[in-house]
């Protein structure tokens, strides 16, 4: 499991951290999760109210509300905290250089579990000439 270290230091004087799943344990409900955080609503006349930084940090805590397995911090992750969202837990924890600190560098993560520099499925004659069924038939 990555372990990530922050600019904050503990008591003893070392670096503060946070341990994040291992991108192999990732399931589809929390890529899923990642999508439900965020949502563009229009009012009855068309007008739309969105903050694209908030849209940015909602994506980012969803996501560490699953990843984070342990951190250096006293009191539970985000995960066993079930009375509050990631995050409260995670503003009311961290300090704003760690989250930004912890946010660029689970970034890479998020990218690698949505599929990000991944070469594009092949599709139609290009997936027939590389012997990949389309529409369902075998190839041959």
């Amino acid at each position: 499991m990555p372990r990530v270290f922050l600019p904050s230091k503990q008591a003893d004087g070392s670096p503060n951290h946070v341990d994040l799943k291992d991108p192999d344990d990732f399931m589809a409900a929390d890529l899923f999760a990642l999508h439900r955080a965020v949502r563009i609503k229009s009012g009855p006349a068309g007008e739309t109210d969105y903050s694209p930084a908030e849209m940015v940090d909602d994506r980012v805590n969803a996501f560490l509300g699953s990843a984070i397995t342990g951190w250096s911090f006293t009191g539970p992750i985000p995960a066993n905290m079930n009375v509050a969202p990631a995050d409260v837990v995670l503003g009311r924890t961290l300090r704003a250089k760690d989250w930004s600190s912890l946010k660029r560098q689970a970034q890479p993560l998020m990218d690698e579990l949505e599929g990000e520099g991944l070469p594009e499925p092949k599709s139609g004659s290009e997936a027939a000439d590389a012997g990949v069924p389309v529409s369902g038939e075998p190839a041959g």
